[in-house]
């Protein structure tokens, strides 16, 4: 089992580039005290390894939805895009937890770097209500001048059921 100074041996090989000291941390499961050591990772100096870890992970259905929340809520203090990246992507895996992200995507809808804006969108219209009709907005991200929100949108139509032809959502799926 993954101990802190695993984790804190982890963070601090990583070069912002290679990831095998992060995929050796994976290879066994985090302790509670290596969770809390991961997640007091974020934000601070290594929170874009911290936040692949993470990312990692949640992919994996290996950490708790209620260290997502924890982590969602601290999204306005990462600093490194990269992290913000990571964390955006984690809303697919963590729907419930996804409704956290909602108050903190402003941040990104002008983001220099389009990935951003396409993982906050994604985020958004996973944190929507579920009365909520979310097939206008993701017929506009289909108008986008970028290939990637227009392919994200895309996936989110077919994940949601949303029958881009005619404007409507089959009555029979539920979110």
């Amino acid at each position: 089992m993954r101990q802190p100074k695993d984790i804190a041996a982890a963070l601090a090989a990583f070069d912002g580039k290679h990831t095998a000291s992060l995929k050796a941390v994976l290879a066994d499961d985090l302790s509670p005290e290596a969770e809390a050591a991961l997640i007091a990772a974020i934000p601070g100096s290594d929170e874009v390894a911290a936040t692949w870890l993470v990312k990692a992970l949640v992919e994996k259905a290996r950490l708790g939805q209620h260290h997502l929340a924890t982590l969602f809520d601290r999204l306005p203090d990462i600093t490194k895009p990269d992290a913000a990246l990571h964390l955006l992507q984690c809303a697919q895996y963590a729907p419930d937890a996804a409704r956290l992200l909602r108050p903190h995507l402003f941040l990104f809808y002008g983001h220099d770097k389009i990935l951003l804006r396409v993982w906050a969108f994604d985020a958004y219209c996973r944190g929507a209500d579920a009365s909520e009709d979310l097939g206008d907005r993701i017929r506009q991200g289909l108008t986008n001048r970028s290939a990637a929100m227009r392919a994200r949108s895309k996936a989110l139509a077919a994940e949601f059921g949303i029958d881009l032809e005619n404007g409507a959502r089959p009555p029979h799926l539920d979110r």
